[in-house]
């Protein structure tokens, strides 16, 4: 108990002799506030970050000559309940991502479109860059794949139309899946609120199932049922 008395008089004391430093002391504490304030700021920029842009990557399939295929969108949620300013852009001629600039507070959409028109049949990449606030880039891989009209393993296509029921609750979209097999022929093409779609440029001769799920900012609900559509 002794030791712990002499131990804080000491400190008062000391702390007494500081507040005699008056020529110091007001430097110090306004350097501290300025500190904390600009820390302050750069970590509330920093939760920013973490704000989901769904889908993480988008894939867009057509055939050579034929119409463009359908636009799709990113959902950029935010779990701040700040107003932030998002841009969008892209790196390739054959792709164009719209709005370029917009406010939002709880969500925003941006629309990505491709265009076939003149391009041969192969596979194209590219990126979209959306910029949320001042300190938060994601970047989203687009891939477009051009099949031939026919032959060259590309065979003639068709399409598929599909309609659910709409899910309660608050959503921001649906992702719709397609695959075959055996051949491993995978896509996933994310729509609106809207509850159905038409799935153009499937290669003909295979079997397909298509199933959804809906999404929001929490991530993706439980599936659909699965459907098959065989394309002769």
């Amino acid at each position: 108990m002794t030791l712990m008395r002499h131990f804080l008089t000491a400190h008062t004391n000391k702390t007494a002799q500081s507040h005699r430093m008056t020529s110091t002391t007001p430097w110090f504490w306004q350097m501290l506030g300025s500190t904390a304030f600009i820390c302050l700021g750069l970590v509330t920029e920093g939760w920013a970050c973490h704000l989901p842009v769904n889908p993480t990557s988008l894939t867009f399939y057509a055939v050579q000559g034929s119409t463009n295929p359908p636009s799709q969108i990113m959902t950029v949620s935010n779990t701040i309940t700040s107003p932030k300013t998002v841009t969008a852009s892209d790196n390739a001629t054959w792709l164009t991502v719209s709005p370029t600039s917009a406010s939002m507070t709880t969500s925003a959409k941006v629309k990505a479109a491709v265009s076939t028109s003149g391009r041969a049949a192969g596979t194209y990449k590219a990126t979209t860059t959306i910029k949320v606030a001042t300190w938060c880039t994601y970047t989203v891989p687009v891939t477009l794949i051009i099949s031939p009209l026919s032959g060259g393993g590309g065979g003639t296509t068709s399409s598929a139309s599909l309609q659910w029921d709409k899910v309660t609750g608050t959503i921001s979209g649906y992702n719709v899946y397609v695959r075959n097999a055996p051949s491993s022929y995978t896509r996933t093409i994310t729509v609106g609120t809207g509850t159905s779609i038409i799935v153009n440029s499937l290669p003909v001769g295979n079997t397909y199932y298509f199933h959804v799920k809906a999404y929001n900012s929490a991530g993706e609900g439980a599936s659909s049922n699965v459907v098959t559509k065989t394309i002769p």
